[in-house]
């Protein structure tokens, strides 16, 4: 059983915070139900802990956008597996969850960029996603 525990808490983490990067707010709002059985009051407090990360991760800028996500997964991660451990009947509610997420298109970042290099040898050099391309001056 902790195994399982710990499979699922990891990939809710990550499912729900990349739902969350994506947009996907309205479907993660159900997330915070999986904790009724602790109290409306927990309740209430995880629904405001996932209004945050969804603000944080929206207002996070592109450099700080790694560390960003990877400390809401940890977060999350570590809040699905208490759960799990203490209510361990919520694993159908949690997977149910999981697979509507995954259900939901991804929306993906078009990347485009314009470099010029004018002049005798010139070249012109760019980066995008850490991959580093170069495109010298043609040669007559």
């Amino acid at each position: 059983m902790p195994d399982m525990i710990e499979t699922l808490a990891t990939e809710g983490g990550k499912e729900l915070v990349k739902a969350l990067a994506n947009g996907l707010v309205e479907l993660v709002k159900k997330i915070p139900a999986l904790w009724r059985r602790s109290g409306t009051e927990l309740e209430r407090r995880i629904a405001a802990e996932l209004r945050r990360s969804a603000e944080e991760l929206s207002e996070t800028g592109e450099d700080g956008a790694a560390a960003a996500l990877l400390r809401a997964e940890i977060m999350w991660e570590t809040r699905l597996r208490d759960l799990l451990a203490t209510h361990p009947e919520a694993r159908y509610e949690l997977e149910a969850l999981l697979h509507e997420i995954r259900r939901q298109p991804v929306q993906e970042t078009t990347i485009e960029q314009h470099i010029t290099a004018s002049g005798q040898n010139s070249t012109a050099q760019g980066v995008i996603g850490g991959t580093i391309t170069n495109h010298p001056f043609p040669l007559p």
